[in-house]
């Protein structure tokens, strides 16, 4: 009797463990290493066994060899392996070459990892050609929930939203806020605050003053870097999924766009750090909460050689805040 209870609970557990198996889902943003000398960050979205993405690639010590690429894949039940076939590349300085991955899901201590180890028999052909370049080894840990962002590509894994039924005839309409305007690529340099270019949006003449609703919500500072040249490049996307953020930005209180829409595409920002004072302040002003609350964005940040990706989450009642620290090259 007790044999057969013992193999009763055995039976449940590998019940429940095929179950945990079936449900495994790795849609979300995943970081860590391409071999010894590369970075790698893989963004996927995954419908059943299906996946869609990109990744984006650097190698550790030379951030301009880089290369960003969309793949296609699928889950392989009886390999247990998620496979990974690069298709195109979106940007690639030169050099780097479409990824074909086999990932194993692991969970270390808990949390989810990505894993592809060399096989014996290119572990083998490594070690008879003397080159341990040959050997391909992944490791990644899960940082985000959701892919960086969701590029066109990406659309065809996204799961099919229900069918929203039409409001009764007698229902009360309700008015969309106007957009004052929404250029798909806009660039702004701050010194002077003219037009530059044709694609420019010129700096309104009472930007100067800080608007009254501005101060009225809290400012939440959510990054803080120090930069030594004054001369840096905003990429401003929607974060994650594109749904309808809008928002106005501001510099030092000057008012730099105004009810900008966010999308996948990006609005591009050319700033001239004032070299008279250290502290700089980039507010995000959530002009709604788009679709899905709150209001994301994603902040690409070019500063000389160096890159940087910042996160902004701004709501109605709070300001998102980014901080930069001059400090000149000595």
């Amino acid at each position: 009797m007790c044999c057969a209870k013992r193999y009763f609970i055995f039976s449940l557990f590998i019940l429940f463990a095929n179950f945990l198996q079936a449900q495994k889902n790795i849609t979300g943003t995943w970081e860590g290493d391409l071999g010894n000398d590369q970075f790698l960050q893989l963004n996927v979205i995954q419908n059943g066994d299906k996946l869609c993405g990109y990744t984006r690639d650097h190698v550790k010590d030379n951030q301009q060899s880089y290369c960003k690429a969309y793949f296609e894949g699928v889950y392989d039940r009886l390999l247990k392996r998620f496979i990974i076939t690069g298709t195109s590349f979106i940007e690639n300085s030169g050099g780097h070459t479409l990824m074909n991955l086999e990932l194993a899901f692991r969970l270390e201590n808990g949390a989810p990892v990505l894993i592809e180890e060399p096989s014996k028999l290119s572990q083998l052909i490594a070690k008879f050609a003397g080159d341990s370049s040959l050997l391909q080894y992944v490791y990644l840990k899960k940082v985000a929930p959701q892919p960086t962002l969701i590029l066109e590509q990406m659309k065809d894994c996204l799961p099919k939203q229900k069918k929203i039924k039409k409001a009764p005839k007698d229902s009360i309409p309700v008015s969309k806020p106007k957009e004052i305007f929404k250029p798909k690529d806009s660039i702004i340099t701050l010194s002077p605050p003219v037009i530059t270019k044709k694609d420019s949006i010129a700096i309104p003449k009472d930007s100067f003053s800080i608007p009254k609703s501005l101060t009225q919500r809290k400012n939440t500072e959510l990054s803080h870097l120090e930069v030594n040249v004054k001369d840096i490049t905003l990429n401003v996307y929607d974060n994650a999924v594109i749904d309808g953020d809008t928002v106005s930005i501001f510099y030092n209180g000057r008012l730099l766009l105004s009810h900008q829409r966010l999308s996948e595409k990006p609005i591009v920002i050319n700033l001239q750090l004032d070299e008279g004072q250290t502290r700089h302040e980039i507010i995000l002003f959530a002009e709604n909460l788009g679709g899905i609350p709150p209001n994301t964005a994603l902040i690409v940040v070019y500063a000389g050689n160096k890159r940087y990706e910042l996160f902004s989450s701004a709501s109605l009642e709070e300001n998102a805040v980014l901080v930069f620290d001059y400090i000149p090259p000595k």
